[in-house]
């Protein structure tokens, strides 16, 4: 009778200490494996909140690992934080398809920007040779003209940048190199008034 109650005792304890959580490993493994596919997105670029409320969840979920770790093991419960992995993850790529889009987004804007800017710049020079130069506006014509090779050379860095898919910080190059084509092209009627 009493080796029965010790077997019993010892199977009980087995199962007791079997049915004990474990931290749920795959999850994390997920959710970090995730958040790195973020960052490779550009999530911070083009969906910071969203990137936000992802971090915000992981972190979440590392605060509730720890809490469960410091618990005794017959106490222990991964549950909550095993459900917060499997939303940061889930939050994780809802962000980088948001990225993604995003991204594209600016991309055609950007694209759009370059052939305007493009054409703009066309206009510009297009306008500078029927310009009549004489006199008193000679010196003018020439720093526009040197204006212009400035803006040529921004306009072909602005090219490298949309190589790079740097869409974000290039988009904001490409509108100043079309609001100083603008003002060039107001100076070109201006030396050309003063010619007449």
């Amino acid at each position: 009778m009493k080796t029965k109650l010790i077997v019993i005792a010892v199977t009980m304890i087995a199962l007791i200490f079997a049915g004990c959580a474990k931290p749920p490993e795959a999850e994390i493994a997920s959710a970090n494996s995730a958040m790195e596919t973020l960052r490779a997105a550009e999530a911070e670029t083009y969906a910071p909140q969203a990137l936000k409320m992802a971090m915000d969840t992981l972190n979440a979920a590392n605060s509730a690992k720890t809490e469960a770790d410091g618990k005794f093991a017959l106490f222990r419960s991964y549950k909550n934080a095993t459900a917060l992995y499997v939303s940061a993850e889930a939050l994780a790529k809802s962000a980088g398809e948001q990225a993604a889009a995003e991204k594209e987004k600016m991309r055609v804007m950007v694209m759009e920007m370059q052939a305007q800017a493009a054409l703009q710049l066309a206009a510009a020079d297009t306008a500078l040779m029927k310009a009549p130069v004489g006199k008193g506006n000679k010196a003018d014509i020439e720093m526009i003209r040197a204006d212009l090779a400035n803006i040529r050379g921004s306009l072909e860095a602005a090219q490298r940048d949309i190589d790079a898919q740097k869409y974000a910080m290039v988009r904001t190059k490409i509108q100043s190199i079309m609001d100083r084509t603008a003002r060039i092209q107001e100076e070109i009627a201006k030396a050309s008034a003063k010619k007449k």
